[in-house]
């Protein structure tokens, strides 16, 4: 049975939530928390494909959190599939789309069934930026029918996989971890669609034209603002009409919006849930 590296994080509860968020982000994976009963402590879980990922994770863990001991070990791949059965299951998005976990049945064909095994990429619909991504991306088909989709930082691949299943033609995706770009395709495979349908490929946020000969009608960016920013000028040549990005700090929402209108960008919608936001531009 195949082995993965596990990064064990001790540390307080009050910090977990914004950790478990700054992974996500970060690293494209989906940690694991659990509340140590009547402590004051919780526990991450982390996994990865090799245990020296794990290691070099281990290495780069931030400063700003109360972490109080950090450890990284071997674990059978059971052991975290079955903590994924046990935290993500269907879920309803928008008005047609439905995330549907490869070890459950979809309840009906009422809706776009988004079928996904998330491995470790992230990106499940669970949480806010992602299901914020899914709901515009939905908007913006009902309203422009795009022939094209950029997606930006594809992580488990739902967003690119979404688009095609609305009907979405032209459909490139990319994201700077090979193991992201794997787990994609291997998600698209799942849901049925032929193996060119998306042109998936690993890349900078920099360098989106490797997988592109034009601007998208469409882009999704849900990516750190960290990155966004820097890379705004290159987000928004790529965007020919409509550009979804999350990925942000409500306290940073401001300062990206600025960054785009100052491009030529016109904000046309905005959201959050207090702690992280989307945004939405029009050309």
């Amino acid at each position: 049975m195949k082995s993965v590296g596990q990064l064990e994080i001790v540390l307080l509860k009050q910090d977990a939530d914004a950790f478990c968020d700054w992974v996500r982000l970060n690293w494209a994976v989906e940690p694991v928390c659990l509340e140590r009963p009547h402590g004051r402590c919780s526990v991450v879980e982390i996994y990865f494909d090799t245990l020296a990922r794990a290691q070099t994770r281990l290495l780069e863990l931030p400063l700003d959190y109360a972490i109080s001991s950090a450890q990284t070990m071997i674990c059978c791949q059971k052991h975290w599939g079955d903590f994924w059965r046990h935290h993500y299951h269907v879920l309803d998005i928008g008005k047609r789309l439905r995330t549907v976990p490869v070890w459950e049945k979809a309840p009906d064909r009422k809706r776009v069934n988004l079928r996904i095994d998330p491995g470790l990429s992230f990106g499940t619909g669970d949480h806010f930026t992602t299901r914020f991504c899914l709901e515009e991306l939905e908007r913006a088909y009902e309203v422009l029918k795009p022939r094209s989709l950029l997606d930006a930082g594809t992580g488990s691949g739902i967003l690119a996989i979404a688009g095609a299943k609305l009907g979405i033609r032209d459909i490139a995706a990319f994201d700077n971890d090979p193991d992201c770009v794997r787990t994609a395709a291997a998600n698209a495979a799942l849901n049925r669609l032929q193996k060119n349908r998306i042109r998936f490929y690993s890349d900078d946020v920099l360098q989106p034209e490797r997988g592109c000969s034009r601007p998208a009608d469409v882009v999704c960016a849900n990516i750190l603002a960290g990155i966004l920013i820097p890379a705004a000028s290159v987000i928004w040549r790529w965007t020919k009409h409509r550009l979804i990005l999350s990925g942000i700090r409500e306290s940073e929402g401001d300062q990206v919006a600025n960054v785009f209108t100052t491009l030529g960008a016109r904000e046309i919608l905005r959201d959050g849930d207090g702690e992280w936001c989307g945004i939405v531009m029009q050309r």
